[in-house]
């Protein structure tokens, strides 16, 4: 009886298998969003009580929600764009940042251009008030891009190094697991959605926590995030598979853990490739 609760929480919901694209639209408003939607928020209020762009004329309750939508929907496509190039770990610093720069610039552009002549019936839809942009939305890019590259393309160093401790260790984590997985060595964490996929030498279970929690939590198990929804234990690391430009880990139980791009750099410093 002692297991029930344990039994209960290990049982998973629909959206575990979910779709590549329900996945995407995870990752936009998960542990992140509010920051990163906060600072468009601050902006939008920043813009308008600044009157930027010429805009003192227009009334404020109007003024608000244009910056406000302009502010959301440019981090909305620089958010999504900076997703997609997270898949390839073959793009170095720079490069990221110049196909970050080409992809946002026009998408932007266009939404700038469309949502000022919904807000003013004397911006009509004329190309050359769309190729005026571009300047200004060029500078705002490359402050996004740089920004993104800065906040995602840095890694959370390696973490839960191995201690002295007498303890089992990560036993503060163990607690969260179902029974008969709490003495199990564990090999990897994977996030999926707001769920985590706790791979160990006993099978794999899922429970209800954010990755960034779960790493804190590790106390005594040596092992870094290798990708944004990956963290890997180093003894259970048994190969590292180059391919393509990409690295990943096979694990002890045969599985393949990816190494991104921005983790490969913190893993070569630790010694793990």
């Amino acid at each position: 009886m002692r297991e029930l609760p344990d039994l209960i929480r290990e049982t998973p919901p629909p959206a575990t298998g979910a779709s590549s694209v329900t996945r995407l639209i995870m990752a936009i408003v998960g542990p992140y969003w509010l920051r990163t939607y906060g600072i468009a928020l601050g902006m939008a209020l920043l813009l308008t009580f600044t009157a930027a762009n010429g805009t003192g004329s227009v009334p404020l309750l109007i003024r608000f929600p244009y910056w406000l939508i302009l502010m959301v929907f440019g981090t909305l496509i620089a958010q999504v764009t900076g997703r997609m190039l997270d898949r390839f770990a073959s793009l170095n610093l720079w490069q990221t940042i110049a196909v970050m720069i080409a992809i946002t610039t026009p998408l932007i552009c266009v939404m700038v251009w469309l949502v000022t002549a919904a807000f003013n019936s004397d911006h009509a839809l004329e190309p050359a008030r769309l190729v005026r942009l571009v300047e200004p939305v060029l500078v705002i890019t490359v402050a996004m891009a740089a920004l993104h590259v800065l906040i995602n393309g840095t890694p959370a160093q390696s973490h839960a190094f191995a201690s002295d401790v007498q303890t089992e260790p990560g036993v503060v984590f163990r607690e969260r697991l179902p029974f008969k997985f709490r003495h199990a060595e564990i090999h990897a964490l994977e996030a999926e959605d707001h769920y985590l996929r706790v791979h160990t030498s006993a099978g794999d279970t899922l429970i209800l926590m954010r990755l960034y929690d779960a790493i804190r939590e590790l106390d005594g198990i040596e092992g870094s995030q290798t990708h944004r929804s990956w963290w890997v234990a180093k003894a259970a690391v048994t190969d590292t598979i180059r391919a393509s430009g990409r690295v990943s880990f096979t694990l002890k139980d045969g599985l393949i853990a990816p190494v991104s791009r921005g983790y490969a750099k913190a893993l070569k410093q630790d010694g793990w490739l």
